[in-house]
């Protein structure tokens, strides 16, 4: 095997190549084109009524579902509303139309799901429904609901698929919370009886170093052992039929089964042959660590064909309805809509770290919005750029939909890697583990590193924080209620603070992008009123609880906290 020639083929270089940088063009400049196209506000208020189902698949097993529905006051999405519902047809005494009547059918059978009500300009709502109508099949179901005013006269119409598919008794299933964006997986780990969720905290790793032709099972289990729980190991690209040597696979895989390792499968080098597709899920499709299917590294980037992702998508739905679908896109906005299409988890790649933003040293030239590669599109060269480029991603999302579209989960794959091309150094384990905390308080619902073995500190500190989030008391918060970003912070202008507030507990994260100690006083305003600090995760065990602040005196470089408030009865 030719492992170290091909790792340095792969190793990503993290071109915008949506720009028309070339090593000949000093003063050229052309828009490519592909900005995502936010719709025009209307000027009148619309009512966006949607049904999603509450998780992207359900089993047999599972007996019964539920589902999400949204009735959403928006100027961008719905259809026409009018705050009246008239006592009687024809007359002008009305009400405040405030409440919406709704019923949901199984549009195959007619059989009613669920007929209730919600108020209007409310989402989230949780209702649960029989599979008494429903067979398992590996086709999704389409259903659909129809919701009216009070009086009859406005009527609200939306449609959605369903997944019913038989139990396993082998390989996984993987279901993505559409209300939440985390994962749930159910395999021979806990007897193929419920399910149980996962926060994925793991590298792409280079074949050579993970799975060597000379078989040893030492740098998997040490992999484990430092605290990771998934992996994406890169593929070899070599051969016409496969993206790796199928039977060393088949062997590490079995240990990867054992040590409930999960896999993230790569066809980059496939994804675009629809034989290639269909021969790899044939070959791993059954096993029990098989996390997701992902598709395309960096489509935008290498300006693969718009609908390259979506087709790619479209069959491994057809052939694997069990396993979620992902992708990386590279560029910070180059036909989002298209590339992110095709995947139902998209991860960003910015990579700041030991960049010139502004100007490019393999290119000797300029970088700005419509030309020029400096290693990380559209970048500052800080650490939030990560956080920047997940909240334009979801900002993306929102703008293409409400309900299970807006809700597509983000991730973040970080950089781990330099001194090569246009990063100058590699990041500390310090910038690492900041750019975690900024990637999970911006929504990020798992965390990659492009590539493991990185620097022993690295590898260690990653694993450490990744394990705090994978404990069920963070889950619990990140799985159960969404992010309040953007929390305001007195005394240091550098930090990043998010919480999640549930059951009478607040979770808090903080970022300081301070690169040097500071002694001032920071105090964070929280999203409600707390009492005391319940527990220390990680980080400083120093912050209190001061007139409903949450302060501490002074902070470490680019220092990361997790902790836990109580909220004051």
């Amino acid at each position: 095997m030719v492992w170290e020639a091909v790792y340095e083929f792969v190793s990503r270089q993290s071109f915008p190549r949506e720009t028309n940088a070339d090593s000949g063009a000093r003063n050229h400049s052309l828009d490519p084109g592909g900005q995502f196209q936010f719709p025009t506000p209307q000027k009148d208020p619309l009512l966006y009524v949607t049904v999603q189902p509450r998780y992207s698949i359900f089993l047999e097993n599972d007996e019964s579902g539920s589902v999400i529905v949204d009735a959403a006051i928006s100027h961008t999405f719905g259809q026409a509303y009018k705050n009246a519902s008239f006592d009687n047809p024809g007359t002008n005494s009305s009400n405040a139309f405030t409440t919406i009547d709704f019923e949901i059918h199984n549009e195959e059978s007619g059989e009613l799901l669920v007929s209730s009500s919600v108020p209007v300009n409310s989402t989230g709502n949780l209702f649960g429904f029989s599979f008494s109508s429903f067979s398992p099949r590996f086709q999704p179901y389409e259903i659909s609901i129809y919701g009216t005013s009070p009086d009859g006269q406005q009527i609200y119409t939306g449609s959605t698929q369903l997944y019913i598919l038989p139990s396993r008794t082998y390989g996984s299933a993987v279901k993505i919370d559409n209300l939440f964006g985390g994962l749930y997986v159910q395999n021979a780990n806990n007897s193929y009886s419920g399910w149980y969720s996962i926060f994925p905290n793991g590298g792409y790793a280079g074949g050579g170093q993970v799975i060597p032709d000379n078989i040893t099972y030492t740098p998997l289990e040490t992999y484990v052992a430092q605290g990771y729980n998934t992996i994406n190991i890169v593929p070899d690209g070599g051969t016409p039929e496969q993206s790796y040597p199928t039977a060393t696979l088949a062997t590490y895989w079995d240990l990867m089964d054992s040590l409930n390792l999960f896999n993230i499968y790569d066809m980059r080098f496939a994804f675009q042959n629809s034989t290639r597709i269909s021969d790899q899920v044939a070959l791993w499709q059954n096993r029990s660590s098989l996390l997701m299917w992902y598709t395309a590294d960096e489509p935008d980037g290498w300006s693969y064909a718009l609908n390259s992702t979506k087709v790619a998508y479209d069959q491994l739905k057809e052939l694997d309805p069990y396993h979620p679908v992902s992708l990386v896109l590279n560029c910070q906005d180059f036909y989002y809509k298209e590339y992110a299409g095709g995947g139902d988890v998209v991860f960003e790649d910015a990579y700041p770290v030991a960049i010139n933003a502004t100007w490019s040293i393999p290119w000797d030239t300029a970088c700005n919005t419509t030309y020029g590669d400096c290693g990380c599109d559209n970048c500052l060269g800080e650490l939030t750029d990560v956080s920047d480029r997940l909240d334009d991603f979801a900002l993306y999302q929102e703008n293409l939909g409400p309900g299970t579209i807006g809700r597509k989960p983000t991730w973040s794959v970080l950089q781990a890697f330099g001194e090569q091309d246009y990063w100058q150094s590699i990041p500390s384990a310090q910038e690492v583990e900041n750019m975690m905390m900024l990637s999970v308080n911006h929504g990020a619902m798992g965390i990659t590193y492009w590539i493991y073995p990185s620097t022993d500190d690295i590898n260690v500190g990653a694993g450490d924080l990744g394990k705090v989030f994978q404990t069920e008391v963070v889950k619990e918060f990140l799985f159960g209620t969404h992010v309040v970003k953007g929390l305001k912070v007195g005394g240091e202008v550098l930090v990043d603070a998010s919480a999640w507030v549930l059951g009478g507990k607040m979770l808090i994260g903080v970022a300081s992008g301070r690169y040097t100690d500071e002694s001032a006083v920071v105090s964070i305003e929280l999203p409600g009123s707390v009492d005391a600090v319940e527990q220390v995760l990680y980080g400083d065990s120093s912050w209190a609880v001061e007139d409903g602040k949450l302060t501490k005196s002074g902070l470490k470089a680019l220092e990361v906290d997790v902790l836990v408030l109580n909220i004051s009865s």
